[in-house]
Protein backbone atom coordinates (compact mmCIF):
# COMPACT_ATOMS: atom_id res chain seq x y z
CA UNK A 1 0.00 0.00 0.00
CA UNK A 2 2.49 2.49 0.61
CA UNK A 3 4.43 1.80 -2.44
CA UNK A 4 1.11 2.24 -4.12
CA UNK A 5 0.25 5.68 -2.20
CA UNK A 6 4.11 6.80 -3.01
CA UNK A 7 3.55 5.70 -6.83
CA UNK A 8 0.63 7.96 -7.03
CA UNK A 9 1.94 10.97 -5.15
CA UNK A 10 4.81 10.69 -7.97
CA UNK A 11 2.35 10.66 -10.51
CA UNK A 12 0.24 13.56 -9.50
CA UNK A 13 4.03 15.88 -8.52
CA UNK A 14 4.82 14.55 -12.56
CA UNK A 15 1.07 15.58 -13.57
CA UNK A 16 1.51 18.53 -11.85
CA UNK A 17 5.00 19.49 -14.02
CA UNK A 18 4.15 18.14 -17.22
CA UNK A 19 0.29 17.93 -17.60
CA UNK A 20 -0.24 21.32 -19.34
CA UNK A 21 2.09 23.97 -20.82
CA UNK A 22 0.83 26.88 -21.63
CA UNK A 23 2.11 30.58 -22.87
CA UNK A 24 -0.14 33.89 -21.28
CA UNK A 25 -0.04 36.72 -24.26
CA UNK A 26 -0.09 40.35 -22.49
CA UNK A 27 -0.20 43.00 -24.07
CA UNK A 28 3.00 45.58 -24.46
CA UNK A 29 1.83 49.01 -24.18
CA UNK A 30 4.35 52.06 -23.97
CA UNK A 31 3.73 54.93 -21.75
CA UNK A 32 4.45 58.33 -23.65
CA UNK A 33 8.02 59.06 -25.05
CA UNK A 34 8.57 62.01 -22.32
CA UNK A 35 8.22 58.89 -19.46
CA UNK A 36 11.27 57.84 -20.24
CA UNK A 37 14.21 58.93 -18.77
CA UNK A 38 16.76 57.13 -21.29
CA UNK A 39 16.37 59.31 -24.59
CA UNK A 40 17.62 61.58 -26.96
CA UNK A 41 16.80 63.39 -29.94
CA UNK A 42 18.95 63.46 -33.17
CA UNK A 43 17.91 64.37 -36.08
CA UNK A 44 14.55 65.70 -35.28
CA UNK A 45 14.02 61.95 -34.53
CA UNK A 46 13.08 61.48 -30.36
CA UNK A 47 14.41 57.76 -29.59
CA UNK A 48 13.57 56.21 -26.07
CA UNK A 49 15.14 52.94 -24.40
CA UNK A 50 14.04 51.15 -21.17
CA UNK A 51 15.60 47.79 -20.42
CA UNK A 52 13.46 44.99 -18.82
CA UNK A 53 15.80 43.74 -16.72
CA UNK A 54 14.63 42.35 -13.63
CA UNK A 55 12.17 39.11 -12.76
CA UNK A 56 8.69 41.18 -12.53
CA UNK A 57 9.40 43.44 -14.88
CA UNK A 58 10.05 40.69 -18.00
CA UNK A 59 7.58 38.50 -16.41
CA UNK A 60 4.78 41.36 -16.66
CA UNK A 61 4.95 41.44 -20.11
CA UNK A 62 7.12 38.46 -21.58
CA UNK A 63 5.37 35.74 -19.52
CA UNK A 64 8.97 34.10 -19.12
CA UNK A 65 11.86 35.25 -16.92
CA UNK A 66 14.02 35.81 -20.32
CA UNK A 67 16.39 37.35 -17.61
CA UNK A 68 17.55 34.16 -16.55
CA UNK A 69 18.48 32.93 -19.79
CA UNK A 70 21.09 35.60 -20.47
CA UNK A 71 18.73 37.91 -22.48
CA UNK A 72 17.25 41.36 -22.26
CA UNK A 73 14.39 42.94 -23.98
CA UNK A 74 15.00 46.81 -24.67
CA UNK A 75 12.03 48.47 -25.82
CA UNK A 76 12.69 51.11 -28.03
CA UNK A 77 9.44 54.35 -28.51
CA UNK A 78 10.33 56.48 -31.60
CA UNK A 79 8.83 59.87 -32.51
CA UNK A 80 9.58 61.25 -35.93
CA UNK A 81 9.62 64.92 -35.54
CA UNK A 82 10.89 65.72 -39.11
CA UNK A 83 9.19 66.99 -42.48
CA UNK A 84 10.94 63.12 -44.05
CA UNK A 85 10.29 60.06 -43.73
CA UNK A 86 13.46 58.18 -41.41
CA UNK A 87 14.23 54.55 -42.28
CA UNK A 88 15.53 52.33 -38.61
CA UNK A 89 17.39 49.32 -40.01
CA UNK A 90 17.16 46.80 -36.82
CA UNK A 91 20.28 44.79 -37.37
CA UNK A 92 22.08 48.33 -37.17
CA UNK A 93 20.96 48.53 -33.62
CA UNK A 94 24.17 47.39 -31.84
CA UNK A 95 24.70 47.39 -27.43
CA UNK A 96 28.13 47.97 -26.45
CA UNK A 97 28.03 46.64 -22.99
CA UNK A 98 29.84 46.95 -20.04
CA UNK A 99 32.66 44.52 -20.72
CA UNK A 100 33.54 46.53 -24.43
CA UNK A 101 31.51 43.54 -26.37
CA UNK A 102 29.13 44.94 -29.31
CA UNK A 103 26.36 43.52 -29.38
CA UNK A 104 23.86 42.51 -32.23
CA UNK A 105 19.57 41.81 -31.87
CA UNK A 106 18.98 38.27 -31.82
CA UNK A 107 15.59 37.72 -33.54
CA UNK A 108 13.03 36.49 -31.34
CA UNK A 109 12.71 33.21 -33.07
CA UNK A 110 15.86 32.08 -32.01
CA UNK A 111 15.63 33.29 -28.69
CA UNK A 112 11.92 31.30 -28.14
CA UNK A 113 14.68 28.33 -28.97
CA UNK A 114 16.15 28.32 -25.52
CA UNK A 115 12.88 28.71 -24.04
CA UNK A 116 10.45 26.18 -25.52
CA UNK A 117 9.10 23.58 -24.13
CA UNK A 118 10.16 19.81 -24.39
CA UNK A 119 7.41 18.54 -26.37
CA UNK A 120 8.57 14.82 -25.69
CA UNK A 121 9.31 15.14 -22.30
CA UNK A 122 5.50 16.42 -21.60
CA UNK A 123 4.30 13.47 -23.69
CA UNK A 124 6.47 10.81 -21.63
CA UNK A 125 5.67 12.24 -18.33
CA UNK A 126 2.35 13.88 -18.66
CA UNK A 127 -0.88 12.58 -20.86
CA UNK A 128 1.04 11.39 -23.56
CA UNK A 129 -0.62 12.92 -27.32
CA UNK A 130 -2.51 15.96 -25.16
CA UNK A 131 0.75 17.30 -23.84
CA UNK A 132 2.59 17.29 -26.35
CA UNK A 133 -0.31 19.13 -28.25
CA UNK A 134 -0.38 21.40 -25.38
CA UNK A 135 3.46 22.03 -25.14
CA UNK A 136 3.35 22.69 -28.98
CA UNK A 137 0.76 24.71 -28.72
CA UNK A 138 2.41 27.14 -25.72
CA UNK A 139 5.58 27.14 -27.85
CA UNK A 140 3.97 28.62 -30.89
CA UNK A 141 2.14 31.18 -28.67
CA UNK A 142 5.85 32.09 -27.67
CA UNK A 143 7.05 32.85 -30.57
CA UNK A 144 3.56 34.65 -32.05
CA UNK A 145 4.35 36.40 -28.54
CA UNK A 146 7.95 37.98 -28.55
CA UNK A 147 7.63 37.99 -32.65
CA UNK A 148 4.51 40.14 -32.15
CA UNK A 149 6.22 42.60 -29.89
CA UNK A 150 9.92 42.73 -32.00
CA UNK A 151 10.75 45.40 -34.22
CA UNK A 152 10.39 44.58 -37.59
CA UNK A 153 13.73 44.13 -40.16
CA UNK A 154 13.47 47.27 -41.58
CA UNK A 155 10.75 49.92 -40.45
CA UNK A 156 9.86 53.69 -42.01
CA UNK A 157 9.17 56.80 -39.35
CA UNK A 158 6.73 58.73 -41.05
CA UNK A 159 6.82 62.13 -40.32
CA UNK A 160 5.21 63.13 -37.21
CA UNK A 161 4.38 59.54 -35.98
CA UNK A 162 5.20 57.35 -33.05
CA UNK A 163 6.58 53.53 -33.27
CA UNK A 164 7.99 50.92 -31.02
CA UNK A 165 9.37 47.86 -30.60
CA UNK A 166 11.13 45.36 -28.60
CA UNK A 167 14.94 43.93 -29.82
CA UNK A 168 16.37 41.20 -27.81
CA UNK A 169 20.17 41.24 -26.95
CA UNK A 170 21.90 38.06 -25.31
CA UNK A 171 24.52 39.45 -22.62
CA UNK A 172 24.93 36.20 -20.27
CA UNK A 173 23.68 34.96 -17.18
CA UNK A 174 23.16 37.37 -14.62
CA UNK A 175 23.29 40.02 -16.71
CA UNK A 176 26.12 41.68 -15.33
CA UNK A 177 27.44 43.67 -18.18
CA UNK A 178 24.58 45.57 -18.55
CA UNK A 179 25.08 48.29 -15.92
CA UNK A 180 26.38 51.34 -18.08
CA UNK A 181 26.07 49.71 -21.36
CA UNK A 182 25.73 52.30 -23.87
CA UNK A 183 22.82 51.50 -27.06
CA UNK A 184 23.76 52.85 -30.24
CA UNK A 185 20.11 53.30 -32.37
CA UNK A 186 21.26 55.17 -36.20
CA UNK A 187 18.14 56.50 -38.43
CA UNK A 188 18.75 57.70 -41.91
CA UNK A 189 17.08 60.36 -43.45
CA UNK A 190 15.73 59.14 -46.65
CA UNK A 191 15.56 62.52 -48.57
CA UNK A 192 18.92 63.91 -47.67
CA UNK A 193 20.72 60.42 -47.03
CA UNK A 194 22.28 61.54 -43.82
CA UNK A 195 22.37 58.79 -40.94
CA UNK A 196 21.72 59.97 -37.26
CA UNK A 197 22.61 57.92 -34.27
CA UNK A 198 21.36 57.96 -30.98
CA UNK A 199 23.70 56.61 -27.96
CA UNK A 200 21.94 55.66 -24.98
CA UNK A 201 22.97 54.76 -21.57
CA UNK A 202 20.81 52.20 -20.12
CA UNK A 203 21.97 52.70 -16.95
CA UNK A 204 22.01 56.27 -16.21
CA UNK A 205 20.25 57.98 -19.12
CA UNK A 206 23.63 60.25 -20.22
CA UNK A 207 22.79 60.80 -24.03
CA UNK A 208 26.33 60.56 -25.94
CA UNK A 209 26.10 63.97 -28.55
CA UNK A 210 25.28 62.46 -31.89
CA UNK A 211 28.50 61.80 -34.08
CA UNK A 212 28.62 61.45 -37.72
CA UNK A 213 25.11 62.74 -38.90
CA UNK A 214 25.75 63.11 -42.57
CA UNK A 215 27.32 61.12 -45.58
CA UNK A 216 30.47 63.18 -45.39
CA UNK A 217 31.25 63.57 -41.86
CA UNK A 218 30.87 59.43 -41.74
CA UNK A 219 33.78 58.85 -44.39
CA UNK A 220 35.76 61.67 -42.67
CA UNK A 221 35.17 59.27 -39.08
CA UNK A 222 35.60 56.02 -41.04
CA UNK A 223 39.04 57.34 -42.23
CA UNK A 224 40.33 58.30 -38.87
CA UNK A 225 39.50 54.46 -37.57
CA UNK A 226 41.04 51.63 -36.38
CA UNK A 227 39.53 48.59 -37.30
CA UNK A 228 37.93 46.03 -34.55
CA UNK A 229 40.05 42.93 -34.51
Amino acid sequence: MKAKGLTLMSLVVLMGLFGCASHKIKALTPESIEAYRVQETVGEVTIAADAFDTEKEVEDTFTVNLNAGGYVPVLLVMDNHSEDNMLLIKDEIELLDSAGNMLKPVPANVMVEDFEHNKMAYALFGFGILSYMSADEANEDMKKDWSGKELPTEKVLIPHRKIYGVVYFKLGEGLATLSNSTLHVPVHNMRTGETHSAKLRLAGGVPVPDVGSSPQEKKEEEKLSIPYK
